[in-house]
């Protein structure tokens, strides 16, 4: 390894502290870009993730109950049990899932889930079911 005055020119920015051709020093390059504001960034993403968990979860949640007063409302009325009652248990099921994911963090994957029980609950409340 090299020296340059006594400065590693090796060293993690490669410049051994010699200024760079833009007339200024790694370090001091640093310190102008972590002075940008950058830390407003990082809080607003972890705010709009966090709103975001909380937004899916709360859909899920709604698809899940949904689904399982659906599935009280038409047992009440006296329907016979049949494929619908399936359908909705499985909505039921999916939209548990969904606000599962969406408040541990897995987003898509609590959107997907939460789209497909919702999908079959409407499947199952299809005049083919009555």
């Amino acid at each position: 390894m090299t020296t340059d005055g006594g400065n590693a020119a090796n060293g993690p920015d490669r410049t051994g502290g010699r200024p760079l051709p833009s007339g200024a020093s790694a370090d001091e390059l640093r310190a102008q870009f972590h002075a940008q504001g950058r830390t407003g960034l990082v809080e607003e993403r972890r705010r709009d993730a966090r709103q975001a968990r909380g937004t899916y979860a709360a859909i899920a949640g709604l698809v899940a109950v949904v689904c399982l007063g659906l599935m009280v409302v038409r047992l009440g009325q006296g329907d016979a049990l049949g494929v619908w009652v399936a359908t909705y248990g499985v909505g039921v099921a999916l939209g548990g899932w969904g606000f599962v994911l969406a408040r541990t963090g897995h987003t898509r994957w609590a959107m997907m889930v939460t789209c497909i029980g919702g999908a079959l609950a409407a499947v199952g409340d299809s005049p083919a079911f009555r």
